[in-house]
């Protein structure tokens, strides 16, 4: 699947629900998984990954999994990285970008939904 919008270009597998395939919503890119073929494809889905509110799981080359919440990306050519806090980990891992196989949106969205509108609306309402 090649979707439209920011996602355009990008091999994208999601995953099946009991009514066929559950295509990521403009609102949310919770259940995406990418795989990108290039170094802008990467850098692409880095930025996807560092705006998303959720947790990712990210497949490196070696066939490990590493979960956790991306909050940092750096592109310094080959040392280019992405850092991540894991869950039961103090401290932050860093990953470099060439290790990275593929881009799991496991996490829940938690901006899903959201939108200045619904704040503004949420907040008129309480006025009441």
């Amino acid at each position: 699947m090649r979707p439209d919008g920011p996602l355009a270009g990008l091999a994208v597998t999601v995953p099946m629900s009991q009514d066929g395939l559950a295509e990521p919503s403009d609102r949310s890119l919770q259940g995406a998984v990418f795989r990108p073929n290039s170094e802008q494809e990467l850098r692409r889905v880095i930025e996807l990954a560092f705006g998303y509110r959720g947790d990712m799981t990210l497949e490196l080359k070696s066939r490990e999994y590493v979960s956790g919440y991306l909050f940092n990306r750096v592109w310094d050519g080959p040392r280019s990285y992405v850092e991540l806090f894991q869950p039961d980990h103090s401290d932050s891992r860093k990953i470099p970008c060439r290790e990275i196989h593929a881009f799991h949106f496991t996490g829940q969205d938690t901006a899903s939904g959201e939108s200045w509108e619904a704040w503004v609306r949420k907040r008129q309402e309480e006025r009441k």
